[in-house]
Formats: C-alpha cells, sequence, structure tokens
C-alpha cells in the first residue's frame, strides 16, 4: 500500500450557498474515516439534525481493537495442554471458515494500516477526503463542524449558519 501524505492545503472548490441556511453540501467531506477503538467510540451523525437532510457521506469506522476481538474469541476458555489447545483453536477455526477468518483478519488490521498509510500516530483520529485530519475528537458532527471552521479559515471564505 502505497504511503500517502495528508495535505496541508485543500484544493480551492466552488462554494455556493443558500440565504440564511446552511451551507451547501459543497463544504462537507464526501469521504470520512474515523479511527477509533473500544474506549473511545465514534458517536453517530445525523445529518438532518445539523440541517443537511439526505445528505450521506461515505463513513467508514475502523476500531483498532477489532484484532484482539478475534484473538479473545478463538482464545477464550483454552485448555492448559498445548496440543488440546491448538486441536481447540483448529476446531474453531473450521467452524468459522479459513477464509471468513482471513477476511474478518484483513479487516480486522485495516485500522493499523490506514493509520500506518497516513502516517498517523495517535487515535482517534477522523480522516476527511483523505486531506484532512481531525485528532482526539470521537463526535462526529463536531469533527464536522472543525472541518468546515477549517476549510473556512483555508478558502477565507465564510459559511452561512
Amino acid at each position: 500500500m502505497p504511503t500517502l501524505r495528508i495535505q496541508a492545503v485543500l484544493m480551492v472548490c466552488t462554494l455556493s450557498f443558500a440565504t440564511g441556511s446552511k451551507a451547501d453540501t459543497n463544504d462537507l467531506p464526501k469521504t470520512i474515516i474515523a479511527i477509533t477503538s473500544d474506549q473511545r467510540s465514534v458517536q453517530p451523525i445525523d445529518w438532518n439534525s445539523l440541517g443537511y437532510p439526505g445528505y450521506q457521506a461515505e463513513l467508514s469506522i475502523l476500531n483498532l481493537d477489532s484484532v484482539q476481538s478475534i484473538e479473545v474469541r478463538l482464545g477464550k476458555g483454552l485448555p492448559n495442554e498445548e496440543k488440546r489447545a491448538r486441536a481447540v483453536i483448529e476446531e474453531r477455526v473450521a467452524e468459522i471458515g479459513r477464509a471468513q477468518l482471513d477476511a474478518q483478519l484483513r479487516e480486522a488490521y485495516l485500522p493499523l494500516g490506514t493509520m500506518m498509510a497516513y502516517g498517523l500516530d495517535r487515535y482517534p483520529v477522523i480522516i476527511f477526503d483523505q486531506q484532512a485530519v481531525i485528532y482526539g475528537v470521537t463526535d462526529l458532527a463536531k469533527a464536522i463542524d472543525q472541518y468546515r471552521h477549517w476549510r473556512e479559515n483555508q478558502h477565507g471564505v465564510t459559511v452561512n449558519e
């Protein structure tokens, strides 16, 4: 997976506004990737309550604890004897199916791979449109508001509220 760098400057895009209403959806991210853990879960977003009825962004929530969850599921209650423990794990893998387990593991390692690809070093983190990052926020509505204000400052444009 090629390394992607987070760009500090966004490409200028055309913004249009409706008088006296929320900003056009051009101000909103098209893709959102949230990387978090079980202890720092992401708060869902309701576009309708934010004043954007019908708007949908491509949202991926990636949990860094997914690998551990699979390990716990496979290793729960194993016998102390190594040979028997291996047999139990093999039975569990057979029940899940090797292809299914491989798919689950690929998905479970996706958060770490994504962080490495973007060069990120902490979480929770929310990535907007593969260009902007906000650390430490798990409330998507607040993160989107911060993103919009950041874009405002980058472009020198005021967003109507």
